[in-house]
């Protein structure tokens, strides 16, 4: 983890902080999962929905694992640390981005990461990303305790490795990183914004 320039105080209120958003995230998750069109507002089948709406935004994080199918795709406790993006991964964002390369990226600026959720996390399933981000809390802003990569379960890690060379075997046909957002994204359907200039 990185070392802080702020005081063990200020670290406190920052964790408080963030935990707060971290339980405000969880509810928002559940609530998103359970809005779905409703069909037969009255019926048996949509109020035993509600209620188990209701029940889940008084639960704790590990009674989200109910969640279908959510446990093919994630491991509950972290898996050890493995490298799995590539330094041909960094390099080719940089380039695009026109940031100056010095070797080796171990510290990246933080777009690096909103990058990475955009062009590969959103390729697995809806649920994969907002989940990681409730089991894989920030401790403090920017910084999480473990890469988001380490909970996912064998066969999801086969598919970021798929999906980060796939990136990369584009970003190399490409020359900024507009022109890649949007043929990566119209190649493999991942939702994206255009940059917009004033």
């Amino acid at each position: 983890m990185r070392k802080s320039d702020l005081t063990p105080e200020e670290l406190r209120k920052i964790e408080l902080l963030q935990k707060k958003r971290n339980e405000n995230l969880i509810k928002r998750f559940i609530l998103d999962q359970t809005e779905a069109k409703i069909k037969n507002k009255y019926s048996d089948k949509e109020l035993d929905q509600e209620l188990e709406k209701r029940q889940l935004t008084s639960t704790t994080v590990y009674d989200l694992w109910k969640i279908k199918g959510i446990d093919s795709k994630l491991l509950r406790t972290p898996a050890e640390y493995e490298a799995i993006f590539t330094q041909d991964y960094y390099q080719e964002i940089y380039r695009l981005n026109g940031w100056t390369y010095k070797g080796p990226i171990a510290q990246k600026p933080w777009k690096v990461g909103k990058y990475t959720n955009e062009i590969i996390y959103y390729r697995f399933s809806h649920e994969v990303l907002p989940f990681l981000r409730i089991i894989n809390p920030f401790i403090i802003p920017g910084v999480r305790k473990f890469k988001h990569h380490q909970y996912l379960a064998p066969g999801a890690r086969i598919e970021l490795s798929k999906f980060i060379s796939q990136a990369v075997d584009l970003m190399k046909m490409c020359n900024d990183w507009n022109e890649f957002r949007i043929k990566y994204c119209k190649m493999y359907d991942v939702p994206y914004q255009l940059k917009f200039s004033f």
